[in-house]
């Protein structure tokens, strides 16, 4: 009888750790599969998932010896949070494992927009030298602002400030005694997107933030602003973004989360020809590194909360 169910990736150490004392199932694709996941969770007491897998009230009712739900990676919305809690089943997580990868990521993009030359590759190869519409900016002295304080932004603040940067923040879920705030300076949401340079968004696709960073807050960022979005699909208006870019209305823009996921080409046609854009399939928080760091700590929870 199979005890933990994998139903996506996870750090091949991590899976011989956990098959060392437990009958596991380890399908990376299962998540995908719902018949197939509903049948193999039936009499398992872990399951571990990343962003894909949807564990809802039929999965739940369906999983009648489940304790567990281990999940790797970025903190997504894919679990019923009540259901679980009202079935006595455990959510465990690791965000800090992977914010050094998140803050990297918002940093390196960052600096890429804002330089703007790392796209010119094609143009040198094929002989032109357009050094005159490649002057970027530096990031040293502007203003990077925050909107959610998760661990991957906090991460990101350190990186930023190391490099000079202005880091300002905003998030309606901290309390303002939060020590957070003692190393990002808090500002109102409007006062953010005014000051800033560079926004990076790591709100969740929670309803009350779906929608947040639509045309009217985009349209008071600076005309040279640069937008990164790590958060939930859906909180920034990814339409309203590109629209903006083609008409050189903000100077760049990296996506690693979408309303529709994966991006399918009806929905990421809006994006074509579009400039100075990075578009990324929800990588930001994972690197060989954050992989093996996050797989590791799930390991430990799960065999925690199944006491062994």
């Amino acid at each position: 009888m199979v005890d933990i169910v994998i139903s996506e990736f996870m750090h091949k150490n991590a899976v011989a750790d956990l098959s060392r004392d437990f009958e596991v199932h380890y399908e990376p694709t299962l998540g995908s599969d719902l018949p197939g996941l509903s049948r193999a969770v039936r009499h398992a007491r872990a399951l571990i998932i990343r962003d894909r897998t949807v564990v809802d009230i039929p999965l739940i009712a369906k999983a009648l010896r489940l304790r567990v739900i281990g999940q790797i990676g970025a903190v997504s919305d894919n679990i019923d949070m009540l259901s679980c809690e009202a079935r006595g089943v455990a959510i465990v997580r690791a965000p800090d494992m992977i914010a050094d990868a998140i803050g990297e990521y918002v940093v390196a993009s960052a600096m890429t927009l804002m330089r703007g030359t790392f796209f010119a590759t094609r143009d040198v190869m094929q002989g032109k030298w357009p050094r005159g519409h490649l002057v970027g900016r530096e990031i040293n002295g502007r203003t990077l602002g925050l909107i959610g304080l998760d661990f991957g932004a906090r991460a990101a603040a350190l990186r930023a400030q190391a490099l000079g940067m202005r880091v300002i923040g905003w998030d309606p879920l901290l309390k303002p005694t939060h020590p957070v705030w003692n190393d990002v300076e808090p500002v109102e949401f409007d006062a953010l997107l005014t000051e800033s340079d560079v926004v990076s968004v790591h709100l969740p696709a929670r309803p009350e933030f779906v929608g947040r960073l639509g045309t009217a807050a985009l349209a008071r960022l600076k005309p040279a602003a640069v937008l990164i979005s790590v958060g939930g699909g859906g909180v920034v208006d990814e339409a309203a973004v590109a629209n903006m870019l083609a008409i050189g209305r903000l100077r760049g823009a990296a996506f690693d989360g979408f309303e529709t996921e994966p991006l399918t080409s009806e929905a990421g046609s809006i994006f074509a020809a579009v400039p100075n854009l990075i578009l990324t399939p929800r990588i930001a928080d994972l690197t060989l590194e954050s992989h093996l760091r996050s797989s590791a700590a799930i390991v430990a929870k799960v065999r925690g909360a199944l006491n062994l």
